[in-house]
């Protein structure tokens, strides 16, 4: 079908209304020698044109059909896209805050660990604040009250 796509549209509804002209003059023309003569001939062949027209003018109508499905779709794709990236630009923000909660709880523990360090290593004895911290270390940091 392809290859019948490469002529315009125009080409196949002349050559179809030729074939049907050819048809039709087929009988009203009989009384011309030449066609009268060539009259069954100019028949069959106008009778194939019409058949291949009507034939190539179903599969271009399909083809039209099909190309709107698939300009629909690209539009329906085009702005699924576009959502996509504005959710990706939600998601990045959401995680950048969470990395960033991250870091500041890590931070603050490490500086509560560094100053009870001295205490810990002075006695030999695990004070009950020190228990806290690393509790409190072990945790999975929270944003806005949220444990994901």
């Amino acid at each position: 079908m392809w290859l019948f796509s490469l002529l315009p549209d125009f080409v196949y509804h002349v050559l179809l209304i030729i074939g049907i002209g050819a048809f039709a003059g087929s009988y009203l023309l009989k009384m011309i020698p030449f066609f009268m003569q060539n009259a069954f001939m100019i028949r069959v062949a106008s009778l194939l044109l019409i058949i291949f027209c009507v034939w190539v003018e179903g599969g271009l109508a399909n083809e039209s059909k099909w190309q709107a499905k698939v300009h629909a779709l690209e539009i329906k794709v085009a702005e699924a896209e576009k959502r996509a990236l504005e959710a990706n630009g939600k998601i990045e923000t959401v995680y950048v805050d969470r990395v960033q909660v991250v870091t500041d709880t890590k931070v603050v523990i490490q500086n509560n660990i560094r100053k009870s360090a001295i205490k810990m290593d002075q006695t030999c004895r695990i004070e009950p604040g020190v228990i806290d911290i690393l509790n409190e270390a072990s945790k999975i940091p929270t944003v806005n009250g949220d444990k994901k």
